[in-house]
């Protein structure tokens, strides 16, 4: 009862717990009740002496019990007598006339109070029950954030596109907002506050041209995807593979390997400017190689072309890089900042 009344005072335990916290309670006393009930010490002396009072045995018991330790002296035969006597009358007792297993009407009255009392205290809404289910939302809500955060974690260690200085930026980042988070299960002020700082330090690593570079690498894997020439290339960009790219365009680019008949060297120059149109805008640098190679194999310069193609390829992986990068910026600040909504929600429930 104490407890269920507590727990309407304290954010202390669920409803159900206190119900399973109240039969455990009401089980244990009954059992130590009882054994402490059993296994208390009596004298044979007390107990005799209390049965010839209950049956009306005028001493008989107390009487046989002194002569057996020799605190009254009488003679052999009187002792067997006396015993016998005892014996007797003790048998011919009914115990349950004599001593029957009742209760009495004030301990009666205080269980049925305690126990209406503790039925209404727990069956009765309790506004501290919202409290609790508040404080496992919030824990729950960091906990999952926290979880998110170390997936994230991992994903920036592996991350191939960022900068040793940028890398080292967003783990330290992240460590610390879940060393925040973790520390005692922060509150969500706390949390939002952590969370919001963290924000503000990676959106200084954005980097807005970045979509745009994507978007046109994009265009420009769509515009190559149609000849055998530089379908690898295609399909390495499609797949956001930019490394493999980047190779696969180096190797036109280099000195050794099969020569391209006439026929073949144009139909890369095509490729070449279509690519090196879809990039006009969002990549000039990378472009522009595009389009001196493509000129330089028009022309028949192949030395100049193919200088061209592994300055493009270089071009290409940086712009990858610059993909991923941002990529993982991205993807970071937005559990970021799903985590300060899940935790700010959780906080207002």
């Amino acid at each position: 009862m104490l407890l269920a009344l507590a727990a309407r005072l304290w954010p202390l335990l669920m409803t159900r717990w206190l119900v399973v916290s109240a039969g455990l309670l009401v089980l244990a006393g009954t059992t130590f009740g009882v054994v402490v009930v059993w296994v208390w010490p009596r004298s044979l002396s007390r107990l005799a002496r209390v049965f010839d009072s209950r049956f009306t045995l005028a001493e008989r018991l107390t009487t046989a019990i002194e002569i057996e330790d020799g605190r009254l002296r009488t003679t052999r035969r009187m002792a067997r007598a006396q015993l016998a006597d005892s014996l007797r009358v003790a048998g011919g007792v009914d115990l349950r006339w004599k001593m029957p297993l009742r209760a009495s009407r004030r301990a009666l009255l205080t269980l049925s109070i305690l126990a209406l009392g503790l039925t209404l205290t727990l069956w009765l809404p309790n506004p501290q029950e919202d409290v609790l289910l508040r404080r496992i939302a919030i824990k729950t809500a960091v906990e999952e954030q926290i979880e998110e955060l170390e997936a994230v974690r991992e994903q920036v260690a592996e991350s191939r596109g960022l900068t040793e200085a940028e890398q080292d930026m967003l783990l330290r980042t992240l460590e610390e907002v879940i060393e925040a988070l973790d520390e005692g299960r922060a509150t969500p002020e706390e949390g939002v506050i952590a969370l919001s700082e963290a924000e503000q330090v990676l959106a200084e690593l954005q980097d807005p041209g970045a979509a745009a570079v994507e978007d046109g690498l994009e265009q420009a894997a769509e515009g190559m995807a149609d000849s055998e020439m530089t379908r690898d290339i295609a399909e390495a960009l499609r797949n956001a593979d930019y490394e493999a790219a980047a190779r696969a365009l180096a190797v036109y680019g280099g000195t050794k390997g099969e020569a391209l008949t006439r026929r073949e060297e144009l139909e890369l120059a095509q490729e070449l400017a279509e690519a090196a149109e879809a990039l006009a805008e969002e990549d000039p640098e990378l472009a522009e190689q595009l389009t001196t190679a493509a000129d330089a194999i028009e022309q028949g310069d192949i030395v100049t072309a193919q200088e061209a193609i592994r300055e493009a390829a270089r071009e290409m992986g940086e712009a990858g890089e610059r993909v991923e990068r941002q990529e993982a910026v991205e993807g970071t600040l937005a559990q970021l900042q799903e985590g300060r909504e899940e935790i700010a929600r959780a906080g207002s429930t």
